[in-house]
């Protein structure tokens, strides 16, 4: 009797084992974040109409994120499924604004016209005022989408020289600040906690006053740029993992006038 009295109660230790082992893991909350941020563009009609291709690589990338084992590549399958997911919602909202300024565009048109006639000096005024939509649009399109490169410059680790083919942003900057001459920008350099502070701010100053230093030679007026090193002092990310020194490791703008 005392064997089967024994043998009761192993049966449901042994049932409640196999029901932990066969459990499913739960998911870090970067795939948790990035899943949601999925689901929200996905809702989206514009990101729809014009950046399906986008949406559709991050949903690959999160189904990668969903199988890895590693927890490590899940986080960087996440980061890289959020910066996909970022860049479909950019683009699609720049291709709205771009819609939207086509119309502005057709209203000026039609402005024109309507300045020929008895109403001329009223037409004028409304024209001149639907002009200077236009540009503010063009602008706000165009700083979007230098902000949207500069997110994706990295220098080689521990230097203040470029990656191969990482110029692309700069080159959007210094036509910008052609197009607008009266536009001042603040450069920011940042790092992560990997070394030293001091050689941190250092590096991340070298930086700043690199990206400046190409722009200068693309015609820029010095005057029009301030470059500042941060340092690792502004994380906008945890230093504990390798996305998020990743994130760390950045130059910001901030656009002026």
């Amino acid at each position: 009797m005392k064997s089967l009295t024994v043998k009761k109660l192993l049966i449901p230790t042994v049932l409640a084992t196999l029901v932990s082992a066969c459990a499913t893991p739960q998911k870090p909350q970067s795939l948790l974040d990035a899943e949601k941020a999925y689901s929200q563009a996905a809702t989206s009609a514009t990101v729809l109409k014009y950046a399906a291709p986008e949406l559709n690589a991050a949903n690959k990338t999160l189904m990668s994120a969903a199988v890895a084992e590693d927890k490590e590549d899940v986080n960087s399958l996440a980061y890289i499924a959020n910066t996909q997911i970022e860049t479909a919602v950019a683009k699609a909202e720049a291709q709205q604004a771009h819609q939207n300024t086509k119309a502005l565009m057709e209203q000026k048109e039609q402005l024109i016209v309507a300045a020929i006639d008895a109403k001329k000096a009223s037409a004028q005024q409304q024209l001149a005022a639907m002009q200077q939509r236009v540009v503010s649009m063009e602008e706000r399109n165009a700083e979007r989408e230098i902000l949207l490169a500069f997110g994706k410059i990295e220098f080689i680790t521990g230097t203040a020289d470029l990656v191969p083919g990482a110029v692309a942003g700069i080159d959007l900057l210094a036509g910008y600040m052609t197009k607008y001459p009266a536009k001042t920008i603040a450069l920011s350099g940042h790092t992560d906690s990997s070394g030293s502070a001091e050689r941190n701010k250092e590096l991340s100053q070298q930086r700043a006053d690199f990206i400046r230093d190409v722009l200068v030679s693309k015609g820029i007026a010095p005057e029009r740029i301030t470059a500042i090193g941060y340092g690792q002092s502004q994380p906008v990310a945890s230093n504990a993992t390798a996305t998020g020194r990743q994130q760390n490791r950045r130059i910001e703008i901030k656009f002026n006038n």
